[in-house]
């Protein structure tokens, strides 16, 4: 133990503190054992005296340690303090914080003295050489007779005075019942007077905050052999426990691993657990906002009387402030455990790392409180954790875990902020936002652009009218905001009007050889004229033509498969390789995310039958696309069931393609929350985010890739021919006699021949006057003809 406590290296092992912060441990070590050694006082008192540059007392009002303890803390060979046994909800007690101290003024070249109850000041001078060959020997020396209890430290000089002051005015506020006295060069400089009265929290022990093995070792620990188990639970934990338990038996002659023991273990603690916040309750500062919370000590699912779960309270102020501090910085956040201060405030409290949602801001990847309230600088806050245990993640306990309530924490922590938003903004008197504006002149605007809703218009007509009665201006975001949220908004509350606004195409859709706009106006023609098919074939022609057979079959009868892509451009490619053909499916190419139309195309298709699948590049944005079709929000109210058939890791892998890397954006940082660890991990690059487009593969590549995972068998519907087939016998029996004259004269038709004189019609004319003057022209020419080929072939217009 001597080379873990008095080498510079082990001390930092055993710590877990640097040696630039050991100033503060001294400080917050020493403030603490003084508060722990008033707490049963009826009257508590701590007096801090700070000499610059020389010297640090902290004294109390408590009964001081005697000088036979003192010697017995010396000795490193053991522990001195057996409350590191005891589950409370202490400030530490670990055992070993006074040698902590010792080392650390050894290492410093602070000379430390002891107050002692004893009335005398004494020393213990350390053999530097016997610590250099691994031995530890001191000497006690008196420096005359104290009225004070505590600890002076000559030589120290780690804070100036506003640095202490901060941290004594801190540990005042968590502990209101106590009179704090900061003085410098022996003149006061600040008074922390209590402002509750004195409460006794050394008492807050219950069985209900053990689990099985510590609960053990307190007792092996502490007891004498021959003391009966319920005397040891009466001393302990008061009569009403010791009364329900059935063990009578010394402590000596338990058998701890019988099932008869663990289960009075477990009824003990089941009867407790009632009162256990109770306790806790004697603990808090009183600020504004609470919540309880169970503390995870031990997760063991096979052997429930190892579990154990241990109460936690966290009280916390909120406060909206008028100014926001400079960006990036918390505004003010104070952390307590347990009635004293953390070793690095905000940035004690950690938990696992990742987005949580918090309020209303952007979600911040957090692991530790003061990454989670960055974009909250214009609150100050004030968190108090009481437990009789928490996770420390490092031997110093300057992080402080609290992973297994963070869920609780973010649920009261939310509602409050937004509370303390509401309580502010009513105080102040607001200009009117660009969205009421907006909203409030709409009506007025769709009726001026459409003439009282007489004719259709563009959602942009509508916007110039809205900025004309708003007074808004156009920016990058105001007008998106406005076609995406309040216009779509504002059609779901006028569905009367929505065949008259027409959003611009975003995007194309094929409908077999085909070509569509995916805008408003083309798809509402489309889902307009769906049912307009008779489902049959139909014949036509007739003695002016050959006779035709076309399908007018409705959409279901010709396509089974429906495929959105996010890009425009592969629709023709896909085209041209017959994609269309191969899987009896439309293509609906977009950019991005869907529009309202796309959707409404897509669901009138999803209604009819046909099932949907979604391409898109492996990026952030992409593998949330089909989430954004599946999931119903104010942009478009119905479940679109689509497939998603997206670039994937094993695309990419497969085909060795590159990821690239490109900037980081706070939108896609915010999108990172729902999306699964595989892709997290994939797109986080650090300093970067991946992607892979679907312009990095082949044509061939993506061609496989729908082949893999598209089924080119069909599901279309079955017809009966007999029933469909629509015969115009009008039209066949013309063909056919055509078809007879034809055979009979083609030969002698080939020598017939009139000139033709278009003298008359010499002249400019313009392409409409020309459509006219055509049809004449062709009439006068055929009846030409008719008069020659009767004469030459002998062919009567009046058959006998």
């Amino acid at each position: 133990m001597i080379s873990d406590y008095f080498t510079e290296d082990e001390l930092i092992k055993k710590t877990g503190i640097v040696k630039s912060s050991w100033d503060f441990v001294v400080l917050k070590e020493l403030v603490d054992n003084a508060l722990d050694a008033i707490e049963p006082l009826s009257y508590k008192k701590v007096s801090i005296e700070y000499a610059i540059a020389d010297r640090l007392q902290i004294f109390d009002n408590g009964t001081g340690l005697s000088i036979d303890t003192i010697n017995k803390i010396y000795d490193f060979s053991m522990y001195v303090s057996r409350n590191r046994h005891f589950v409370t909800p202490s400030r530490g007690k670990q055992g070993n914080g006074l040698k902590t101290i010792i080392s650390i003024c050894y290492l410093m070249g602070y000379k430390l003295y002891w107050h002692t109850s004893d009335g005398i000041i004494v020393e213990m001078v350390i053999d530097t050489s016997k610590i250099e060959l691994g031995m530890f020997s001191c000497e006690m020396l008196e420096h005359g007779k104290t009225d004070y209890r505590g600890i002076e430290i000559i030589g120290y000089n780690g804070y100036g005075i506003e640095r202490l002051k901060g941290v004594i005015k801190r540990y005042s506020q968590c502990n209101n019942d106590v009179d704090f006295i900061l003085s410098c060069n022996y003149c006061v400089v600040e008074e922390f007077s209590a402002t509750n009265n004195p409460i006794d929290k050394s008492k807050d022990i219950s069985i209900a905050f053990y689990d099985y093995h510590t609960f053990l070792r307190l007792i092996q620990d502490t007891q004498d052999g021959d003391t009966t188990y319920k005397a040891f639970l009466g001393d302990m934990f008061g009569t009403r426990i010791k009364n329900q338990s059935v063990i009578k038996s010394k402590i000596k002659d338990i058998d701890f691993s019988s099932i008869d023991f663990q289960a009075d273990f477990m009824n003990l603690k089941s009867y407790q657990k009632s009162k256990q916040y109770t306790l806790l309750k004697n603990h808090m500062m009183g600020l504004k906002y609470s919540f309880n919370a169970e503390m995870l000590i031990q997760k063991n699912q096979n052997d429930a009387v190892h579990n154990s779960y241990v109460p936690c309270i966290v009280e916390f102020d909120v406060i909206k402030i008028d100014l926001k501090s400079e960006k990036g910085y918390l505004a003010n956040c104070d952390c307590f455990i347990n009635n004293t201060i953390t070793y690095d405030n905000a940035e004690s409290i950690v938990f696992d790392g990742g987005f949580y949602n918090l309020g209303w801001k952007k979600t911040q990847y957090a692991s530790e409180l003061n990454r989670l309230l960055m974009n909250y600088n214009d609150y100050q806050f004030t968190f108090h954790f009481i437990s009789p245990y928490f996770l420390f993640r490092d031997a110093g306990k300057t992080e402080i875990d609290i992973t297994c309530i963070i869920g609780d924490f973010i649920n009261a922590l939310s509602k409050a902020l937004g509370k303390e938003k509401r309580i502010f903004d009513a105080k102040i008197e607001k200009p009117i936002d660009t969205r009421t504006l907006m909203r409030n002149s709409l009506d007025k605007a769709f009726m001026l652009a459409s003439t009282n809703g007489k004719y259709a218009i563009t959602a942009r007509q509508i916007w110039y009218k809205m900025r004309e009665l708003s007074g808004i201006r156009e920016t990058s975001n105001t007008y998106q905001d406005f076609t995406q949220k309040i216009l779509t908004a504002w059609i779901n509350e006028h569905p009367q009007y929505e065949s008259k606004v027409n959003f611009s195409d975003r995007g194309n859709f094929y409908i077999g050889n085909e070509q569509n706009g995916l805008g408003t106006a083309n798809v509402r023609n489309f889902i307009d004229h769906i049912d307009s098919k008779s489902n049959s074939f139909q014949c036509y022609g007739g003695i002016s033509s050959d006779v035709f057979i076309k399908d007018e079959f409705n959409i279901e009868y010709r396509y089974d498969k429906v495929l959105y892509i996010e890009k425009t451009g592969f629709d023709a490619i896909f085209k041209a390789e017959k994609i269309m053909e191969k899987y009896h499916m439309i293509i609906v190419s977009g950019q991005g995310y869907a529009t309202r139309a796309g959707k409404t195309l897509l669901y009138t298709l999803q209604k009819r039958g046909l099932k949907l699948y979604c391409m898109h590049d492996l990026d952030i944005s992409g593998v949330q696309i089909c989430e954004t079709l599946r999931v119903p929000n104010d942009k478009f109210q119905y479940p679109i069931e689509i497939e998603d058939l997206g670039i994937c890791i094993d695309d990419v892998r497969k085909y060795g393609i590159k990821p690239e890397e490109v900037e980081k954006k706070s939108s896609d940082t915010d999108k990172l929350v729902n999306i699964s660890d595989e892709y997290r991990e994939f797109f986080d690059g650090g300093r970067y985010y991946r992607r892979v487009e679907l312009n990095a593969f082949t044509t061939e590549q993506i061609l496989e890739i729908l082949e893999n995972k598209l089924s080119d068998v069909n599901n279309l519907p079955k017809i009966n021919l007999a029933e469909t087939l629509d015969i115009n016998h009008s039209s066949l029996r013309e063909a056919a006699f055509l078809k007879l004259i034809e055979k009979k004269y083609k030969e002698q038709l080939k020598d017939i021949f009139i000139p033709c004189d278009m003298s008359e019609y010499a002249g400019k004319y313009t392409v409409d006057d020309a459509k006219k003057a055509i049809p004449a022209i062709k009439d006068k020419l055929i009846a030409e003809y008719e008069k020659e080929i009767e004469k030459k072939l002998n062919i009567s217009q009046h058959p006998a």
